[in-house]
């Protein structure tokens, strides 16, 4: 268990990772899962190069375990308890299809379609351009902090970035005003 004490160390960049992609109460949690998914399939090939610990292996480790949060939590239909109750009379559960759900919810279906969108624009990019620009994207790291752990030239993941934001600007900005505004069905 070695190998997993040197992931440990950086505890505190996993947890961290994890809330800039919105784990927010659950952060620890999630990367607890990624350190018993890491023993269960024996990673330590994967996330230890060198003697190092790989922060991108661990990211996507850390992304994929958040998204099949969000996936799970998204199937759970939530309704407030004061629509449960009025004037003290109570609702019957076969007359719940008659709420709505809330305007976050909303929100946050009409974000994961913008999100969608992007996601699949960038498939049918060049793979070095799309790796750069979702590390760029997915992970806390800085353009030289992303130079300095790939050993890829600054100036190149610039130039890769500024034109993935480009075309991502020419395709979705107006999907991008339609959210901001919320006008959440017109994306």
């Amino acid at each position: 268990m070695n190998w997993i004490n040197k992931i440990y160390k950086h505890h505190k960049t996993w947890v961290d990772m994890v809330r800039s992609l919105g784990g927010g109460l659950y952060s620890e949690d999630i990367v607890q899962e990624a350190y018993i998914k890491l023993d269960k399939y024996n990673c330590e090939h994967k996330i230890i190069r060198k003697g190092k610990v790989s922060k991108g292996y661990m990211f996507f480790v850390l992304r994929s375990i958040f998204i099949n949060y969000i996936k799970a939590k998204n199937k759970i239909r939530t309704v407030q308890i004061e629509k449960f109750f009025r004037d003290s009379d109570y609702i019957e559960i076969k007359d719940l299809e008659k709420f709505t759900t809330t305007d976050t919810i909303t929100e946050q279906i009409a974000f994961g379609r913008l999100c969608n969108k992007m996601d699949t624009e960038t498939d049918n990019w060049y793979w070095y351009d799309k790796k750069i620009f979702e590390v760029y994207r997915d992970t806390p790291l800085s353009i030289r902090g992303m130079a300095k752990e790939t050993n890829i030239s600054s100036v190149n993941i610039f130039h890769t970035l500024k034109k993935g934001k480009k075309i991502m600007n020419q395709k979705f900005s107006e999907d991008y005003e339609d959210f901001k505004n919320g006008d959440y069905d017109l994306i």
